[in-house]
C-alpha cells in the first residue's frame, strides 16, 4: 500500500521565510516568476508560501495594482512539488483577500510556461501572448522634426502621468500611481515627452543581467501617430546605451501591429518567444 503524500499548509509568507524563498528561486527547476520586490511584501495576507513539513516548498504573491486585475508577482515551487496539487490549494486562499482588495482577476505572465498545463484546468483562460523584441545595434533612423522635449520624470509629474497611463492602456494593463512612482524612482531610465506644457507621453526601461528591458512606451490617444513614440523610444534607448548596455529587449501583445510597425522601424527584430499571459475572474 502506497502512502499518500501529506497535503500541503499553506500560509502567509512572513519575515523568517525569506531565506526560503531565496533558496526556492535559485534552486527550483522551474523558472520562477519574479517580478518584484518580493522582501517589502513578507507579511501580506496575498503572499502565500506551502509547506510541506513545515518546510516551504511553494510561493506565491498576487497583488492588485489599478484597475481590476491583480497580477502574479512571484511564484516559485521546489522540485518534486505538482503545480496542480500547489495550485489547488493556495488559490482559494487568495480569492476573498484579492476581492477585498478590490481585483476581479487574477493575471499570470507565464514566461517559462511551466504553470500554464496547470492553470488552464484550474479555470484560467489565455488573454494574450507576448512578444519578445530584441535591438543589438545602436542604429537608428532619422526622426521627423518635433516640438516635442524629452525630460526625466518627477514626482509632480505622476498624477498626470497616471492619466495618460490609463487613456493610453486598456484595464488589465493599468499602472497606479504607486507603481508609476516606484519605476521612476528605480528604473534606469524613465523619460516623458512634453510640448507647451502637456504631456504626451513616456518611456521606462530597466537594466538585466542581459543588458536592458524596455517595460513601459505610452503615448497619450490624441498624439498617436505623430512621431511620439520614435522619440520617446529613441531617447530611452540613447540614455540606456550611456549607461553601457549592448541589448535591448520589449514585450508586445501579439496583436499590437501598429506597436510592432514602430518597433520594427527602430530596428527591434521579433524573437522565437511567445509568452502566454492567463487570467481568471475570481
Amino acid at each position: 500500500m502506497f502512502n499518500r503524500p501529506a497535503p500541503l499548509e499553506i500560509r502567509p509568507a512572513v519575515p523568517a521565510d525569506g531565506p526560503a524563498i531565496k533558496h526556492l528561486l535559485a534552486y527550483s527547476f522551474r523558472p520562477p516568476v519574479h517580478a518584484w520586490v518580493w522582501e517589502d511584501c513578507l507579511g501580506q495576507e496575498t503572499f502565500l508560501v506551502a509547506c510541506d513539513r513545515r518546510k516551504p516548498v511553494g510561493a506565491l504573491l498576487a497583488l492588485p495594482d489599478a484597475g481590476p486585475v491583480a497580477w502574479v508577482r512571484l511564484a516559485a515551487l521546489a522540485n518534486g512539488i505538482g503545480v496542480g496539487p500547489w495550485l489547488d490549494a493556495t488559490l482559494p486562499l487568495l480569492t476573498k483577500p484579492l476581492r477585498r482588495l478590490g481585483a476581479r482577476i487574477l493575471a499570470w505572465t507565464d514566461a517559462s510556461e511551466w504553470a500554464g498545463p496547470a492553470l488552464c484546468p484550474r479555470g484560467f483562460r489565455l488573454l494574450t501572448r507576448l512578444v519578445t523584441l530584441v535591438k543589438q545595434t545602436r542604429w537608428l533612423p532619422p526622426a521627423s522634426p518635433s516640438a516635442a522635449r524629452l525630460r526625466p520624470a518627477t514626482p509632480a509629474d505622476i498624477p498626470r502621468l497616471l492619466r495618460l497611463d490609463h487613456a493610453a492602456f486598456s484595464p488589465p494593463w493599468w499602472l497606479s500611481s504607486a507603481t508609476l512612482d516606484w519605476l521612476r524612482r528605480e528604473s534606469s531610465c524613465f523619460l516623458l515627452a512634453e510640448q507647451d506644457g502637456q504631456l504626451l507621453g513616456y518611456v521606462e526601461g530597466q537594466g538585466t543581467s542581459g543588458g536592458a528591458h524596455i517595460g513601459r512606451l505610452a503615448v497619450t490617444p490624441q498624439a498617436q501617430g505623430l512621431g511620439i513614440g520614435h522619440l520617446l523610444l529613441a531617447g530611452g534607448l540613447s540614455l540606456l546605451w550611456e549607461q553601457g548596455v549592448e541589448q535591448v529587449t520589449l514585450n508586445t501583445q501579439q496583436e499590437n501591429r501598429v506597436s510592432q510597425r514602430l518597433y520594427d522601424h527602430l530596428g527591434f527584430r521579433p524573437t522565437d518567444r511567445r509568452i502566454p499571459v492567463w487570467g481568471r475572474w475570481l
